[in-house]
């Protein structure tokens, strides 16, 4: 397995940094800010098709090259919407009309959230979508959506749009069986948590380099040194673990799956202690609306929900022979 990055990977990530860093500022997302409307820029720079094949207009990259991006959309707090429009296209690559649509931005996509048995569903989205996602372990099906059937409820990230209904308004379209899209998917969570984590860290650093107390940047004391220091080692044992899982799945090792779990826990880890810290860190200023540190934390614990919250069973570890189950809620 070979894990360091080649120069093709890297001038993925340096075009990702270029456009994200000067397009989407953090700031723009104080306020009722939406990215919703700004899918066709994505689209024109082929994000959308990175991964998918070129007989459906797709890039035909690797999850790696995906994965570095989606650290960039981590970074910038990007458009939850682009996440859910990639792995769309992934879910539908057996339909090519269906899917060019997607890598060109003609059609929007929500992401099912939740699903439970009364019939309920829970949408992350925008009003002009016209299919939903649905993606779990065993399959990922696209759906027809009429979102006008759904109500917006609130959402603790105000950039983004939730909304609630029944599944009588998603028609099926087009399922792909097996994990592929949801290991996909974890792995680009995983790298929007990490994205963030690392963008916590730094926000925290630059300012204890400039705000003094007693004379002296708070930087130079250890109550602010050593939880620092903690945030970094928890990026870098994630960003480890992620390249690691993204290879073994673009080499398609057997251990790929657990591998993606891994990465999944401890990004999960890095980004909310990470976007904590952050605030705490800052002070009396961390709290407050005008400044970005919430942001940072709300889009962290967003993602955290977006495809599940990871528990370990501690239990069955703790039985003999027990195996060790997943609870996704």
């Amino acid at each position: 397995m070979y894990l360091a990055l080649d120069s093709h990977e890297k001038e993925i990530a340096n075009a990702a940094v270029t456009f994200l860093g000067k397009e989407f500022p953090l700031e723009r997302l104080h306020g009722e800010h939406r990215d919703s409307n700004r899918l066709s820029e994505f689209s024109k720079l082929g994000w959308l098709g990175l991964s998918a094949p070129d007989s459906v207009g797709g890039s035909g990259l690797s999850i790696v090259e995906e994965m570095l991006f989606f650290l960039e959309m981590g970074r910038i707090a990007g458009p939850v919407g682009v996440l859910t429009q990639i792995l769309a296209v992934a879910a539908a690559q057996s339909e090519p009309d269906t899917c060019r649509r997607l890598i060109n931005g003609e059609a929007q996509v929500a992401l099912v959230v939740e699903q439970d048995s009364q019939g309920k569903i829970r949408l992350v989205g925008d009003d002009n979508a016209g299919y939903a996602l649905a993606v779990s372990p065993r399959s990922a099906t696209l759906f027809e959506l009429d979102i006008s059937a759904c109500r917006e409820v609130p959402c603790l990230d105000r950039s983004v749009k939730m909304y609630v209904g029944a599944d009588s308004a998603l028609k099926p379209v087009v399922q792909r069986p097996g994990d592929e899209v949801w290991l996909k998917a974890q792995i680009d969570v995983s790298a929007m948590m990490i994205g963030i984590a690392e963008r916590a860290l730094n926000m925290i650093v630059a300012y204890a380099k400039e705000r003094q107390t007693f004379g002296r940047p708070i930087g130079a004391y250890q109550a602010v040194r050593h939880p620092c220091a903690d945030m970094a080692v928890r990026i870098e044992v994630a960003r480890c673990q992620l390249f690691f899982a993204a290879t073994a799945m673009k080499e398609g090792q057997a251990d790929a799956a657990m591998q993606i779990d891994a990465a999944r826990l401890v990004a999960e880890r890095a980004a909310r202690e990470n976007t904590d810290s952050n605030i705490q860190l800052h002070g009396g200023i961390g709290v407050t609306d005008e400044f970005s540190a919430h942001l940072l934390l709300k889009r962290a614990n967003l993602l955290w929900r977006l495809l599940g919250s990871s528990k370990i069973n501690m239990k069955s570890l703790l039985e003999p022979g027990g195996e060790v189950t997943k609870e996704r809620g």
